[in-house]
């Protein structure tokens, strides 16, 4: 498992279609700024874009490599 801090000034995510047919959850900012989180599916995209956004971790994430 992959473990992701997150950051308190993210804010809100979206799930993006990345390159290779990978989704990413994404803060839609570039450079130093920019928050992304590749996982294999769809599904699995949208649970932790609710987890971010409602605020319901510890200040990190852990994502199935």
């Amino acid at each position: 498992m992959a473990r992701y801090d997150i950051p308190p000034n993210v804010g809100k995510v979206i799930v993006a279609v990345a390159g290779g047919g990978v989704y990413a959850v994404w803060n839609r900012k570039q450079g130093r700024e920019e928050f992304r989180i590749l996982v294999k599916t769809k599904k699995h995209a949208e649970q932790l874009r609710d987890t971010i956004n409602s605020k319901q971790h510890p200040g990190w994430v852990e994502v199935l490599a």
